[in-house]
């Protein structure tokens, strides 16, 4: 259940471009009908980070205040802060909690973009699980007074580079971005895996000599690979980093639950890293140096030239079945709740509408996944999931760095090899070190933890009417099988998390308690 809690003031750090903010959930309800009277809410408010520099609101953060008949609120230039808003008559409701709006007051399902969700594994545009309340598509700037409410959404305009991109400008930008850490007295932690995007952070701020307090990896279960652990241990060896190594996630269905609290049901993924969220919940607060970002802006496996092509070629069809394949499973899910079934025209139709809002980037199915997947259903994990005390830091996201990035052109993104050609020259005597190639078998489920997560499973299937009488007895039985075959309770937990997810949308549309009214 979201809680709203007190914690201690912003603080700008000494002798850095650095400050952090509160990390709570809040609520903000005010009445504009003469001028702005604040409801529920502090008169003001900072969550999050903010960078000084030349551009303004760098960082991933939200302000506001309330000072002599006026109310202003900006979030930070790309939309980072997870900030969700609605309007009832003459109510103005902003929160950074999805549950903690669910609990106050009566929301609605929506059904299309939660069925457009299922397919994808992320939210179009502004939409959210609840019909009416948005979540801003870029920079979110909010001004109530005398004159009546004004609410923008915004992206950045990004220009296209003039001049040549290179490995070597990679590295200057990405290390001024760290230099910005120069000072702070906060200390820096460094979750490590065998990708990319972490190593590049930790051999950085290596060489600029930050002090990392420590690093660590979380251990997966099988069908996934364990790589990480090994190659995070053999960097940290090296660099005399203190590195620790986090049990698997064993207990799938309560770490789906709360991932989806948490993470404001914006996301599929990510019940693996409560185990990192719980540990560093134990830890001093300070500052998590996130990677989030750097595969899908500068090497993604996830963009395709074949998407690009498709873009290029206006074929929405086609790119269409490579971003959401269809699913010989999906209408049998949902026989029961039609209403969750999204035709495959109409999800074109909405993906089209998206994707041509990137009409003029320099690769706009890039832009599109950046805006639409990491942005929403990645970075929440790193705010509200990963980081336990500490306030998460986004080296990739630094305004110079992020523009540069988001503008390569096609020949770097798509070679496969422009960030790992980054670090190899920036760090040579590291390249012998390999990245992660899925090789290093996963963990199991211990058997207490199998028996108890079958259970749990078999009776979220009893309560989701979504799925036909017929499909749910065949589905409690292979639930049970799974238990007798190895890695299968994991494979069939994966399946069927959607089950968990709308069971848990549900309960929440029925709060205890309704404030609509004035306080």
């Amino acid at each position: 259940m979201a809680e709203l809690t007190t914690h201690k003031a912003s603080v700008s750090l000494r002798n850095t471009a650095l400050k952090t903010g509160r990390r709570d959930d809040f609520l903000l309800r005010l009445d504009w009908q003469q001028e702005p009277v604040l409801l529920e809410g502090e008169p003001e408010g900072f969550y999050g980070y903010h960078l000084a520099g030349d551009t303004p609101d760098d960082g991933a953060f939200v302000s506001w205040s309330l000072k002599q008949g006026r109310f202003e609120l900006a979030g930070d230039r790309l939309g980072l802060y997870p900030l969700y808003y609605f309007q009832i008559d003459s109510q103005l409701v902003i929160s950074n909690s999805l549950a903690l709006l669910a609990e106050r007051f009566r929301l609605e399902t929506d059904s299309e973009a939660v069925g457009i969700f299922l397919r994808l594994g992320f939210y179009l545009g502004s939409d959210t699980a609840f019909v009416g309340v948005k979540r801003a598509e870029g920079q979110l700037k909010v001004l109530l007074d005398e004159t009546g409410l004004a609410i923008e959404s915004r992206r950045p305009v990004i220009r296209r580079m003039l001049q040549t991109s290179s490995t070597a400008m990679y590295q200057q930008l990405f290390a001024n971005a760290l230099q910005k850490l120069r000072g702070c007295r906060l200390p820096l932690y460094v979750p490590l895996t065998g990708g990319k995007d972490s190593r590049h952070i930790l051999l950085t701020a290596y060489k600029l000599r930050l002090p990392i307090k420590e690093s660590y990896t979380t251990r997966v279960l099988s069908p996934h690979s364990n790589d990480d652990v090994t190659i995070a241990r053999e960097l940290c060896k090296r660099l005399q980093v203190p590195h620790q190594v986090l049990a698997s996630e064993q207990r799938l269905h309560n770490a789906e639950q709360q991932k989806n609290i948490r993470t404001n049901f914006e996301t599929y993924d990510h019940f693996w890293i409560n185990q990192a969220g719980q540990y560093m919940a134990q830890k001093s607060s300070g500052l998590v140096l996130d990677g989030f970002g750097g595969d899908v802006l500068s090497q993604s496996k996830i963009v395709t030239k074949q998407m690009h092509r498709c873009y290029q070629q206006q074929d929405w069809t086609t790119l269409t079945s490579l971003i959401a394949p269809k699913d010989p499973y999906y209408e049998a899910y949902f026989q029961a709740r039609p209403e969750f079934l999204v035709s495959q025209q109409r999800l074109q139709t909405r993906l089209q509408v998206e994707l041509q809002k990137f009409a003029d980037e320099v690769i706009p199915v890039k832009s599109f996944y950046f805006w639409n997947r990491s942005r929403r259903a990645i970075a929440i994990s790193s705010f509200r999931q990963l980081n336990g005390n500490s306030q998460a830091f986004f080296p990739y996201m630094q305004a110079d760095l992020f523009d540069f990035l988001i503008a390569l052109p096609e020949e770097l993104y798509f070679s496969q090899q422009f960030h790992a050609s980054c670090i190899a020259q920036a760090f040579p005597d590291f390249v012998d070190i390999p990245y992660a190639s899925n090789m290093a078998q996963g963990d199991a489920l211990a058997a207490k933890r199998t028996l108890y997560n079958v259970f749990a499973m078999i009776k979220e299937i009893a309560q989701a009417d979504f799925i036909a009488a017929p499909m749910r007895l065949r589905a409690m039985l292979s639930c049970l099988r799974s238990s007798t075959v190895k890695d299968s309770v994991v494979t069939f937990f994966y399946f069927f998390r959607p089950m968990i997810y709308l069971n848990q949308l549900r309960h929440l549309r029925f709060p205890k308690q309704q404030t609509m009214g004035h306080g």
